[in-house]
């Protein structure tokens, strides 16, 4: 009687846990009734990293389209979030952070203002990292160039002082 309490109870845990990676094996969207829900905001976009590209332009004018008829949080968060963090062929961080700034926090969930806030980090934070980056390409560039000048000069000046040291000095007799 005692293991089958034990059977009982370990099969009532089993089942009180979530189930890790639904999202990559359903092809469904995330249930739009639990949009105030962080575990939404996680499985929609799970879903949509895994849409082909032309299944992401689709998604990319729906969400558009959502936005332009009801302008709310929700439908600017999903749109937003789609552009920031989206594959390549949507992704557009700029207008994506003007989505996100835009957003009234007066009538976002907590879960939508702490996911805005913490996009517009990630793009201003990526941002940074590609100016730094171009910065620092910039500056190697220059020192290449700068150390190709200075090898040039080098190879002449050893040119020159070959030559100077095949020269026959005239003997004074």
């Amino acid at each position: 009687m005692r293991n089958s309490w034990w059977i009982v109870i370990l099969v009532t845990l089993a089942a009180c846990q979530p189930l890790a990676g639904r999202h990559a094996a359903s092809p469904v969207p995330p249930c739009p009734a639990r949009m105030d829900d962080e575990t939404y905001w996680l499985e929609e976009w799970h879903w949509v990293i895994e849409l082909s590209e032309a299944q992401l332009q689709e998604m990319l004018k729906l969400r558009e389209h959502e936005f332009e008829q009801s302008a709310n949080p929700t439908t600017r968060m999903r749109l937003a979030l789609l552009l920031a963090e989206g594959p390549q062929p949507v992704r557009d961080q700029t207008r994506a952070l003007e989505l996100l700034k835009g957003l009234d926090t007066a009538q976002a969930s907590n879960h939508v203002r702490a996911l805005a806030a913490m996009l517009i980090q990630v793009i201003e934070e990526q941002r940074w990292s590609l100016n730094k980056i171009s910065d620092l390409n910039r500056e190697l560039k220059a020192s290449q160039t700068r150390i190709e000048e200075l090898e040039l000069q080098l190879q002449e000046l050893t040119t020159i002082e070959k030559k100077i040291q095949q020269r026959e000095i005239p003997n004074n007799k």
